[in-house]
C-alpha cells in the first residue's frame, strides 16, 4: 500500500545516513565471499576479473555497433502460465521502437551474401530429382547434424507482425519500479516450479547456498546460472537508478537499493553467494563464446556496411582470443555423464525453456525485453556447449548471436558495477563491533528477500 511504499523509501534513506555516520570499513560483507575459485569450474574469481578488465572497455564499444545493436522480438506473445497478466503502465517501463529507417537495410532484409537469389533457388530445386549418391549422403548427415542440435529456448518467432526491432541503446537495462507481486510470481515461478529442488532425508528442501550441496552438479549448475543471471539483472538496477532534481532525472548507483539486494543481514546470508553466481554464470557464457571461436572467424556479420561489417567481426573475433586466456574454465565434458545422463539432460533442458516462456509473462515491456534478451542469450550458451557434434558446423541465427554476445556484456557491465559498489560502500561503512550492532539492527527491517 502507500504507507508502506513511503516507508521503503523512508528506510533506504536512512540506510544512507547510518552508512555515512560510520568509519571505514575494511571490506563490506556482501563482497567477502569473493574470492578462491568459482564454483563448479577450476578458475579463481582473480582470473575472471583479470580477464574480464581485458575485454571490458572493446565488448562495451563492441555492442554500440550497429549488427549488435538493433534486436528484433516479439514482446507480445501470450503468458502460457496464467491469465490474468496485468499491465505495466509506468513511463520507466516503456520502449522506443525503431523508425522505418533507422535500422539498416541490410538487417531488416536478414539478406547474406552467401544466400542463394530466387533465380538460383530455382535452378537448385530442378537438381533435386537427379541428386547423386553422393549427395544423398551429404543430406543424410546434415539431417543428422541437425538432430544434434539442442535448442534451449523457445524459438522466436521473428517473423511475426508483432515482432520489431528495438535499438538496445536507446531502452538500456536500468531500475523501472516494476516490483510487488507481478515481479515476485515472475521469480517464484522460476524458482519454485522450474529449479531443481534439493533433497535430503527424503525432504525437499528450500534452495540456499547450503542447501544445493544436496543436489548433484548439473542441478547445481542450472541453479547458479539462474541465480548468476538474476544478481546481474538485480546490479543493473540498482546501478541505473533515477534520481530527480530541479533539471529532471539523472540515472546512477544506489548503494542503498545494493545494500538490501546483496547484503547478508537483508538476505538471510545469501547475498554474497548470488554475487558469486555472477562470476559463475560470466565464466559459463564466455567458455561458450571461446568455444565458438571457429564459428566467430566464419560468421557473416551483414548489416550492408561492408567497412562496418569488417570491422565489426574482426573486433568481435580479438575480443573473443583475450577471453582464451582465462585458465581452466568452466568445462562442460565433465556434466550428463552416466545411466541416468539422458533423462537428467531432458529435464534440464524441460525446465530453461518453461523459464525462457515465463519472459513472456514479464508486465513491463522493457523488463520483458531485457529478460527474453538474456535468457536467450545463455540459452545460446548452453546450445553451443551441449550440441554434440562438431562445433564448426554449428549454424547460429543473428537473434542467437545477439542475444549472447548483449547478455555477456551486461553480465560484464555487473562485474565492472561490483567494483564500483565495493569503492563506495568501503567509503562509507564499518566492521567496527558497535557499528555493525546499528547495521544488524536496521537490517533486520527487511525480510530474506530483501524487502520491507
Amino acid at each position: 500500500n502507500e504507507y508502506k511504499s513511503y516507508l521503503r523509501v523512508l528506510m533506504l534513506g536512512l540506510l544512507v545516513l547510518v552508512c555515512v555516520t560510520l568509519t571505514r570499513a575494511e571490506q563490506p560483507a556482501c563482497f567477502k565471499k569473493l574470492k578462491g575459485k568459482v564454483d563448479e569450474c577450476y578458475c579463481n574469481i582473480q582470473d575472471v576479473d583479470e580477464t574480464h578488465q581485458k575485454i571490458f572497455e572493446d565488448l562495451a564499444a563492441l555492442m554500440k555497433q550497429d549488427y549488435y545493436r538493433y534486436y528484433k522480438v516479439n514482446l507480445h506473445r501470450g503468458c502460457l502460465f496464467w491469465d490474468n497478466m496485468g499491465e505495466c503502465k509506468r513511463q520507466t517501463c516503456a520502449l522506443k521502437t525503431c523508425g522505418e529507417n533507422e535500422v539498416p537495410e541490410g538487417i531488416v532484409a536478414k539478406k547474406n551474401k552467401s544466400e542463394p537469389s530466387c533465380e538460383e533457388e530455382l535452378e537448385l530445386s530442378k537438381i533435386h530429382n537427379v541428386i547423386s549418391e553422393a549427395g544423398a549422403i551429404t543430406l543424410k548427415n546434415i539431417e543428422k547434424h541437425t538432430s544434434n542440435i539442442v535448442d534451449f529456448c523457445v524459438k522466436e518467432d521473428e517473423e511475426s507482425e508483432n515482432s520489431v526491432f528495438y535499438d538496445l541503446l536507446q531502452n538500456p537495462e536500468r531500475f523501472t519500479g516494476y516490483s510487488g507481486e507481478e515481479s515476485h510470481r515472475i521469480w517464484r515461478t522460476i524458482y519454485n516450479e522450474n529449479c531443481f529442488k534439493p533433497m535430503k532425508d527424503n525432504f525437499f528442501h528450500d534452495l540456499s547456498h547450503k542447501s544445493i550441496s544436496y543436489m548433484c552438479r548439473e542441478k547445481r549448475v542450472f541453479f547458479r546460472a539462474i541465480s548468476g543471471l538474476h544478481a546481474s539483472i538485480s546490479i543493473h538496477l540498482a546501478a541505473k537508478y533515477p534520481t530527480e532534481d530541479l533539471f529532471g532525472t539523472d540515472w546512477g548507483r544506489n548503494v542503498a537499493e545494493f545494500s538490501r539486494r546483496f547484503m547478508p543481514e537483508a538476505t538471510d546470508g545469501e547475498g554474497p553467494h548470488w554475487l558469486r553466481n555472477l562470476y559463475f554464470v560470466f565464466s559459463v557464457e564466455m567458455r561458450a563464446i571461446v568455444k565458438a571461436l571457429p564459428v566467430w572467424k566464419k560468421f557473416n556479420f551483414f548489416t550492408g556496411n561492408t567497412t562496418d561489417d569488417s570491422k565489426t567481426k574482426a573486433k568481435t573475433v580479438e575480443i573473443v582470443e583475450k577471453l582464451t586466456s582465462c585458465p581452466d574454465n568452466f568445462d562442460e565434458a565433465e556434466l550428463f555423464k552416466g545411466i541416468a545422463a539422458e533423462s537428467l539432460k531432458s529435464d534440464f533442458l524441460t525446465h530453461f525453456r518453461n523459464i525462457s516462456m515465463i519472459m513472456d509473462c514479464v508486465t513491463c515491456d522493457k523488463c520483458r525485453l531485457w529478460g527474453k534478451l538474456q535468457t536467450r542469450g545463455l540459452g545460446t550458451a548452453l546450445k553451443i556447449l551441449f550440441s554434440s557434434g562438431d562445433v564448426n558446423e554449428l549454424n547460429l541465427e543473428r537473434g542467437e548471436v545477439i542475444s549472447l554476445f548483449n547478455s555477456f556484456n551486461q553480465l560484464s557491465h555487473s562485474l565492472h558495477y561490483i567494483q564500483l559498489f565495493k569503492k563506495d560502500l568501503e567509503n562509507i561503512g564499518s566492521d567496527n563491533e558497535d557499528n555493525e550492532k546499528i547495521r544488524k539492527s536496521f537490517f533486520s527491517k527487511f525480510n530474506k528477500h530483501g524487502e520491507l
